[in-house]
């Protein structure tokens, strides 16, 4: 009779991510592999399995069970009838999995990434992955893990010295692949998680101010996402593409990039994807000199972030887009436009929420307000501002050379050469000297 429904097994085969159909092509394959005997499992047969209806399967495809599942089929809910069978079966596999560390040995990648950990940054380890078998969602769901550390790490310190540290997890994920089965939906999966690290990887290499590498890092990512099928992870590949390019001073891209992003379907779904793409549009409004489309872009963006539902799950890489991250970015865009006296109201209202802030983002609010003081000739107060983006940047991992920031920091020092007010002397030397003992 019947058993009822086969918990053990539907728990087994939901971990691993394997639809019925996927399950008995993996069986017939095993038992040709290992007899050599082909055999015609169906879905059918497994949805048997699934609800009971057999409860101990012939040897050969208890085999193919304990093979494909990599347990043994007394833990995948099947008992023998009476005395007569061993519950382990004639070819049973071993009871684990063996493990490997958090550094694999090199293998075939289907993407190229530069590998190794930056001194000095504070990680958890790569969890420890299959070394055989299947590769199922909790494997993935560890490797996740760090994901959120490392967005954490960006908002406080910034990402000079983060890139090869998110690669490195990437290379993790690809690496199983390559030595894993895996089923259709674990493998989508797997290929959105090593995105979302390349993802990571270019806007920390971007942070860094390497934009060659950030370059190769985003477009290996949108390899990946593209492969997963994952819109939301193309739009956040689209955010960093963006703020690439306006680095590199290729406006023209950054515009048609913000665009693709505007009209994606991460868009239309999520209202702060779309707050996000509309800021990132004014402002390449506002590098043309077009004020009506900037302002108008940007009105559109603060209406689609009051669409946002607040308790709906966010991913970790969109968090940041907020009301103070909308000031800032309206900031960026009212300097463009040479409206300095919006431009400084609009970065002190984004530094309103200092604790909610990161460090590396106060600085380059603080970095809005001294650019817009300078465009209205006030270099006592850029100045003391300038002094206070100095002090912050002196906390953050090499934030006075390297990066963005330091970027930003040398462009205030050019600028205040033309000024002959002493303060203006005053942060320069001050300014100089930091950046001897940080060298």
């Amino acid at each position: 009779m019947p058993g009822g429904r086969n918990a053990p097994l539907a728990e087994r085969i939901d971990e691993l991510g394997m639809t019925e159909q996927e399950l008995a092509d993996a069986l017939n394959h095993s038992i040709e592999q290992n007899t050599g005997r082909q055999r015609s499992i169906t879905d059918r047969y497994i949805r048997y399995l699934l609800a009971g209806q057999i409860t101990w399967p012939w040897p050969d495809t208890r085999c193919a069970l304990e093979d494909v599942l990599q347990r043994p089929v007394s833990e995948l809910g099947f008992q023998p009838r009476g005395n007569s069978s061993s519950p382990i079966g004639d070819r049973a596999r071993r009871l684990e999995v063996p493990t490997k560390g958090p550094s694999p040995v090199e293998r075939r990648r289907l993407i190229g990434i530069a590998g190794g950990l930056a001194a000095g940054v504070a990680l958890p380890a790569i969890p420890p992955l299959p070394e055989r078998g299947r590769l199922g969602m909790s494997d993935i769901d560890r490797l996740r893990q760090p994901l959120a550390h490392l967005v954490t790490i960006d908002g406080q310190q910034g990402g000079v010295d983060l890139p090869a540290v998110a690669a490195r997890y990437a290379r993790s994920m690809l690496d199983a692949m390559e030595q894993l089965e895996v089923s259709t939906r674990v493998e989508a999966a797997a290929y959105t998680l090593a995105g979302e690290y390349l993802a990571l990887a270019g806007w920390f290499a971007v942070d860094s101010d390497d934009l060659p590498v950030a370059a190769d890092y985003l477009n290996q990512a949108l390899r990946a996402a593209s492969i997963a099928g994952d819109p939301m992870l193309q739009a956040q590949i689209w955010n960093y593409m963006v703020m690439r390019a306006r680095q590199a001073g290729t406006h023209t891209e950054a515009h048609a990039v913000a665009r693709a992003g505007l009209h994606s379907g991460a868009a239309r779904r999520n209202p702060k994807v779309a707050a996000l793409f509309h800021a990132r549009v004014a402002h390449s409004h506002a590098v043309r000199g077009e004020r009506g489309l900037a302002e108008r872009s940007l009105a559109r963006a603060s209406d689609a972030l009051l669409r946002a539902d607040e308790s709906a799950p966010t991913p970790p890489w969109l968090a940041f887009v907020n009301e103070s991250e909308l000031a800032g970015l309206s900031a960026m865009a009212y300097n463009a436009l040479g409206r300095h006296q919006q431009a400084e109201s609009a970065a002190r209202q984004a530094l309103s929420p200092a604790p909610q802030t990161g460090t590396r983002n106060q600085i380059h609010e603080i970095l809005h307000i001294v650019d817009a003081r300078l465009g209205l000739t006030d270099t006592t107060l850029a100045t003391t501002e300038a002094g206070n983006a100095l002090a912050l940047a002196s906390q953050l991992r090499d934030g006075v050379r390297r990066g963005r920031i330091a970027g930003r920091l040398r462009i205030v020092r050019k600028r205040l050469t033309r000024c002959p007010q002493q303060a203006a002397r005053a942060w320069i030397d001050a300014y100089d000297e930091t950046l001897a003992v940080a060298a």
